[in-house]
C-alpha cells in the first residue's frame, strides 16, 4: 500500500516515539560501555529503535485500515442482501417472482434456497461473478413489505428455486484502495488479506443473527 501520512497519527510519535529516544539516551549513557558513552552513538541507537518503533506502528494502522474498510462491506452487504434475504425465506408467507418472459411464479418459502459466494481472492470474485450471469437469470422479487420489486439471480431447480448471490461490494475496494488494486496482479495479492477480514465478519453476524435467518437454505460456500 502506498507511503501515507494518515497510518503515522502524531499521537504515536508524541507518546511512544520521541520518549523512546529520551529514554534509550538516559539509559545507555549509564550503562557500562564505552560504546555508548558517545552521546551520538547513544542517540543513533535510540533513534533506531524509535523508528522500528515507527514502521510497526504505521503497519498496524494500515492492517486496521484494511479490516475496518471491509469489516463495514461486511456488514452493508449482510444487512442490505444476506439478512434480506435470510429473512424473507425465513417467513412463511409464499413470495412471487417475476421472470424475463413476464411470467409470475409463486414458492413457499421452504422451496427458496440460497447459495452466496464468499470469494478468496480477486480471481475468484471475478469468475464466481461471471459464473453466475452465465447460468442465471435476472429476476424480481415482489415482497409483499416492499413498495417496489428488486431483482436477483435465480433458476430454477425441479420445484425449488436456487437464488445466486455473491458480494458485489468488493468490486468496490478499488475506489479506497487504489494502489493495492492498480493492476490485477496487486488486486490478487492485496484482495488475500482484506477478503479474509469480510468472510470473518460475515460469520461473526452469521453467529449475531442466527435466530432472525434462516441458515438451513443460506448456503454460504467459498469460492
Amino acid at each position: 500500500m502506498k507511503f501515507g501520512l494518515k497510518f503515522l497519527p502524531v499521537k504515536d510519535m508524541f507518546y511512544s516515539v520521541i520518549p523512546t529516544v529520551g529514554t534509550y539516551l538516559e539509559y545507555l549513557n549509564g550503562a557500562d560501555n564505552a560504546l555508548f558513552k558517545n552521546l551520538w552513538v547513544s542517540l543513533g541507537v535510540g533513534l533506531v529503535v524509535s523508528l522500528a518503533l515507527a514502521i510497526l506502528f504505521y503497519r498496524e494502522n494500515v492492517k486496521t485500515f484494511k479490516k475496518s474498510l471491509a469489516e463495514i462491506l461486511a456488514v452493508g452487504y449482510f444487512n442490505h442482501f444476506s439478512g434480506r434475504l435470510g429473512k424473507l425465506v425465513k417467513s412463511k408467507v409464499p413470495v412471487d417472482f417475476s421472470f424475463p418472459d413476464n411470467s409470475l411464479k409463486t414458492f413457499t418459502t421452504d422451496k427458496i434456497n440460497v447459495e452466496i459466494g464468499i470469494p478468496k481472492n480477486f480471481s475468484s470474485l471475478c469468475s464466481y461473478a461471471n459464473a453466475v450471469e452465465r447460468k442465471a437469470e435476472i429476476v424480481y422479487v415482489r415482497e409483499a413489505s416492499q413498495s417496489e420489486p428488486f431483482w436477483l439471480r435465480a433458476n430454477i431447480d425441479n420445484d425449488s428455486l436456487l437464488i445466486y448471490e455473491y458480494p458485489r461490494t468488493l468490486f468496490s475496494l478499488s475506489k479506497y484502495l487504489k494502489d493495492d488494486f492498480g493492476d490485477s496482479e496487486k488486486a490478487e495479492k492485496s484482495s488475500v488479506e482484506v477478503y479474509a477480514y469480510f468472510k470473518q465478519k460475515i460469520n461473526q453476524l452469521r453467529i449475531a443473527y442466527a435466530n432472525e435467518i434462516a441458515n438451513d437454505r443460506l448456503h454460504f460456500i467459498d469460492v
